[in-house]
């Protein structure tokens, strides 16, 4: 397989776009994204078992629960191109909503066993900048001021069995199926959508070391997602321009832990510590074209540590407030930003407000609303560029316990 040297690469690996911690939510539902994705000690409801299969065996319900969230994210983002030159220009992103969704049933076998199944997006959004985004440069052999358009998406499914040990500890053990859509067109390519399914698994424990003290670890593999074809086009002569193009993108593997509080009787408090292995997928990818060329993306991203804390406070016997705040820093350095154009992996923090309200014994609703901090980084190499982002998201939740 030949490798392609490229004069000019950086507008073939700008823009695959991404959410939230980098291409991570932080939850899939109203009540997780209220905590600000600190669940995994004290899961929230029956789609927590995405990020900890033990959830299911620490819910409280007697035989059976349901919980359904639908939420719009709202990210606008922007691309400042030449900076400091006369042909500086900042540009908007027009895709700026999209539906988000999570869901997940549990079901008690006996006292000891629990099945649960979740689906959710767990990562995605993408982008669409228009054709004056970036100025042409007559030194490459296509033009760069062509319409910037991207879309990525994961849903995960995650039939689960957890076994409750004692009163105070739950083992647990998913089987993950991922769904996973991409697509790009840039100066260089036009690759439409293809999408591919993608295997892994988790294990989780959550251990209640007192009444009013819990930890949970969970661990999630690497998800191997299978190869993609691209029936593209390139207008780079070396690649073969019409045909088939191959790539792998795999999803990160990930390591959280977390510790629950409850302080005094109507207050929980969690803090979570997040590892996630972003450099084994997301640092350069090949991108093979029909003639066998090997094209080199190079993003660049490193591994982040998320941190995330909530509170929740039982206000009266039908009404909880809760509040979370996460943070992890962008994956994406100064050197790597001209490979990541496009891209809205650079929000850190994230600030978090939900209300939860039951209506009888069995039901109750949650609101929130997350606001993603404004985060920009501007390369620090040539030519100067700037990506920045923000967002924000509103869920609504229903969740029934029988």
């Amino acid at each position: 397989m030949k490798k392609l040297s490229l004069f000019s690469i950086l507008v073939l690996s700008t823009t695959f776009l991404f959410a939230q911690k980098a291409d991570q939510m932080i939850g899939v539902s109203a009540l997780q994204f209220a905590r600000g994705g600190a669940i995994i000690a004290s899961p929230v409801d029956a789609p927590s078992m995405i990020y900890n299969p033990a959830a299911i065996g620490m819910l409280d319900f007697d035989k059976i629960g349901f919980d359904m969230s639908l939420g719009v994210v709202n990210p606008p983002r922007k691309i400042t191109s030449a900076i400091g030159t006369p042909m500086e220009k900042t540009t908007e992103s027009g895709a700026n909503s999209y539906l988000g969704m999570g869901n997940g049933v549990v079901y008690r076998v006996s006292d000891r066993i629990i099945l649960g199944m979740a689906a959710g997006g767990v990562s995605g959004l993408g982008t669409d900048f228009t054709a004056t985004t970036l100025p042409d440069n007559p030194g490459t052999p296509f033009p760069e001021n062509v319409s910037i358009v991207t879309k990525k998406g994961l849903l995960k499914i995650t039939p689960t069995i957890a076994f409750k040990v004692s009163d105070a500890l739950v083992i647990a053990a998913s089987f993950q199926i991922g769904n996973q859509a991409l697509s790009l067109k840039s100066p260089a390519f036009m690759l439409p959508q293809s999408e591919r399914w993608g295997f892994g698994g988790s294990v989780g424990f959550i251990y209640k070391a007192s009444p009013n003290l819990q930890f949970g670890l969970s661990y999630t593999s690497e998800m191997k997602i299978g190869e993609y074809e691209f029936n593209g086009t390139s207008l780079l002569p070396p690649t073969g321009g019409e045909g088939v193009y191959t790539m792998q993108m795999n999803a990160p593997q990930q390591v959280a832990f977390g510790v629950s509080l409850t302080p005094m009787p109507k207050l929980l408090l969690e803090a979570d510590l997040k590892w996630i292995n972003q450099s084994a997928v997301m640092n350069k990818i090949e991108l093979t074209s029909p003639s066998g060329y090997v094209i080199p993306l190079s993003f660049g991203w490193e591994d982040q540590m998320v941190y995330a804390f909530s509170g929740e406070f039982h206000v009266k016997k039908c009404l909880n407030v809760i509040g979370g705040w996460s943070y992890s820093g962008t994956p994406i350095s100064p050197e790597d930003v001209n490979n990541n154009l496009g891209s809205i992996a650079v929000v850190e923090h994230h600030i978090s407000l939900g209300l939860k309200k039951a209506w009888n014994e069995n039901l109750f609703s949650t609101i929130s609303y997350t606001r993603g901090l404004h985060n920009e980084v501007e390369s620090n190499t040539t030519p100067s560029n700037k990506i920045e982002a923000e967002f924000n998201m509103f869920y609504l939740q229903l969740s029934y316990r029988m």
